[in-house]
């Protein structure tokens, strides 16, 4: 019920009453979309900073505007080989309304904004049977569902469920503390 109270929330920014907007990425071999509300901006790569005592799936910091904003690797959130960063290397900057905190999420590539028939989405809820709902919650949390776009599947993210409230509590004492010698990423050039 929570993805579907997302996927409401999106309909103001969709050009359709119809519609949901979705910014598509990939991740690995996958293509995945974030409803267009929940983007702030993209940007390339910039210097990350390690942040101490922070939840192991925060890759560090980056300066935004003055402002510490942690960052997560999707490849690593999912499993996947982390790959080096590059010059280009995106980031989506996504909103985390519900503490007005911005989470930088690094992606592979960043394709297109697509406008997605509601008839075209299925919802987690729908497609998980009952009996496996609660053990599949906490594993496809920040899963919201799937569009069905010609003839591929994107798998809907919601940003606010990336991080578990623990995750979020531990990040949020991290970002209270002073770093002690931050330590950097280097950026490799493409």
């Amino acid at each position: 019920m929570h993805s579907q109270a997302l996927i409401t929330k999106t309909t103001g920014a969709s050009s359709g009453a119809d519609t949901l907007s979705l910014l598509t990425f990939s991740v690995g071999e996958q293509t995945y979309g974030l409803p267009i509300t929940s983007v702030v901006r993209i940007i390339e790569m910039v210097t990350i900073t390690h942040l101490p005592n922070a939840p192991d799936i925060i890759q560090g910091i980056i300066n935004l505007q003055g402002k510490a904003t942690p960052v997560i690797d999707l490849r690593h959130h999912f499993g996947l080989p982390v790959q080096p960063y590059g010059l280009h290397t995106p980031i989506i900057l996504a909103d985390l309304s519900s503490d007005s905190r911005i989470l930088g999420l690094i992606v592979d590539t960043v394709a297109d904004v697509l406008e997605v028939p509601y008839s075209d989405l299925e919802m987690t809820e729908a497609m998980i049977p009952p009996e496996l709902a609660e053990q599949m919650t906490v594993q496809t949390a920040h899963l919201t569902g799937v569009a069905k776009v010609d003839r591929q599947m994107i798998l809907i993210l919601n940003a606010q469920a990336l991080l578990t409230p623990t995750q979020q509590t531990t990040l949020s004492q991290a970002l209270g503390a002073e770093p002690e010698q931050p330590e950097s990423e280097e950026i490799s050039e493409d």
